[in-house]
């Protein structure tokens, strides 16, 4: 691997990423203009989005009503905007700093924000994310990242449309110029709507351009928690820039949405091949629908955390979920029939149950084969738990006398420091049609 090598300041020209990327040619001009930004990230430090863009079909909140400016602020100049029908218009005044339009809830922390923007003159502009203010001379002033829009379709221009600016704030942080931002550099279209795209996950930002990945920036000192957002109009001659399907899903703070990106591209086959076509995904719900498919696993491994998830089962069908896994041993959270399956003949085995091991009590609130259920998994230490529709159904510790007596009866019992290792989530294929959706995980 080629470690980063930064000469001088200029040396930022010739310092390669971890990642084999360097700063492309047509983008070397624009370094000793930004090389002494403060917060500026060097290009062999820089993280790369590689991961598609989270489906934004399901759990948004609109934040422009369609009628007025109800819920928002206009906050740092003069530049006006209005509510024009399904869009927001946003107009550079001469003279005036730029101007932010921000929304009056100020403490987002988590979520997936996107938005979509026309220049009908062209103007810079830009959506701030987790947005501090504080009192200036004469205008507030609104401060922290930003998300730059571009409104230059110039033949030289940089085309740093979804990178990250430290706005009032040190100045760019990410910007687009290595090698491997060629394709998000070329995403923006002149004359047509273009969609952005932030999620933001703990210290961790990541942003798309019309689907193509830009930026991914940590934020390692977490000097912006939470904060607001705001439609930026930058200072200028002139201006107009219209935003409609401005929207945000709320994400829980140190939750992960295990199918966030709407496809398979965090999960393989348990030997490491792509899922296969008998797992399909459709509106945010997984289902494993024909023969021959084969169990599935998430790419990141874990050992402590709790995982919500809601499953549905077919009529005499079996499932599970396992973790702490390897290959396709692990603890498993049973997902059955409990009427017409076979394998519900011993109470261990049934929905619920931490399988092979500690049986669900037979009053569990459990729902009918084809309804949803919602399960938790609790594994934090030596410390297990299984949730049911709300109630705990199962609990055990690890190494003591209870597991012990119960691990020694089980088919596991030769398989040393079962329960115990650190590997992926597993979806289990036990050749019966299951569904499962808001799979979520929060690492202990």
């Amino acid at each position: 691997m080629i470690k980063p090598i930064l000469l001088s300041l200029t040396g930022l020209l010739v310092s390669l990423s971890a990642f084999g990327n360097q700063i492309s040619e047509d983008q070397q001009h624009f370094v000793k203009r930004y090389e002494k930004h403060k917060k500026l990230v060097p290009p062999g430090e820089a993280l790369i989005n590689k991961d598609p863009e989270p489906k934004l079909c399901c759990g948004f909140t609109e934040l422009y009503n369609g009628k007025d400016l109800s819920g928002w602020t206009a906050r740092g100049g003069e530049c006006t905007f209005e509510a024009r029908g399904d869009v927001i218009v946003g107009t550079t005044v001469k003279g005036s700093p730029s101007t932010y339009l921000s929304t009056d809830k100020e403490d987002y922390e988590d979520f997936i924000f996107t938005a979509e923007l026309k220049w009908e003159v062209a103007g810079n502009s830009g959506i701030m994310f987790r947005a501090q203010r504080k009192a200036g001379k004469k205008h507030e002033t609104v401060y922290g990242p930003q998300c730059e829009m571009e409104g230059d379709f110039a033949d030289d221009r940089r085309g740093w449309s979804g990178g990250i600016y430290g706005q009032s704030d040190g100045g760019w942080i990410y910007p687009l110029w290595l090698e491997a931002h060629a394709e998000a550099r070329q995403a923006l279209k002149k004359g047509e709507w273009n969609r952005v795209t932030i999620q933001a996950v703990g210290n961790e930002f990541k942003t798309w351009i019309n689907g193509v990945p830009a930026a991914r920036w940590i934020d390692a000192n977490g000097e912006y928690p939470k904060g607001f957002f705001s439609l930026q109009v930058h200072s200028g001659k002139q201006g107009e820039i219209h935003f409609r399907n401005v929207k945000v899903k709320e994400l829980e703070p140190g939750w992960k949405d295990l199918f966030a990106s709407g496809d398979f591209s965090q999960w393989t086959k348990v030997n490491g091949d792509p899922v296969p076509h008998q797992w399909t995904i459709n509106d945010g719900i997984v289902h494993r629908e024909k023969n021959g498919g084969g169990g599935i696993i998430t790419k990141t491994q874990y050992k402590d955390f709790e995982l919500r998830f809601d499953w549905k089962i077919s009529e005499a069908g079996n499932s599970g979920i396992k973790y702490r896994t390897r290959g396709r041993l692990g603890l498993e959270y049973q997902v059955l029939d409990d009427d017409k399956h076979k394998d519900a003949k011993d109470p261990t085995h049934r929905a619920g149950s931490l399988y092979d091991i500690l049986a669900a009590p037979d009053d569990k609130p459990l729902n009918a084969p084809g309804e949803w259920n919602s399960g938790r998994i609790v594994a934090h230490g030596n410390h297990i738990e299984h949730w049911l529709n709300g109630s705990l159904v199962a609990t055990i510790e690890l190494g003591s006398d209870d597991w012990k007596q119960r691990f020694e009866k089980s088919k596991y019992r030769k398989h040393e420091g079962f329960g115990t290792w650190t590997g992926p989530i597993l979806l289990q294929d036990h050749y019966d049609k299951v569904w499962y959706r808001n799979i979520r995980i929060r690492e202990l």
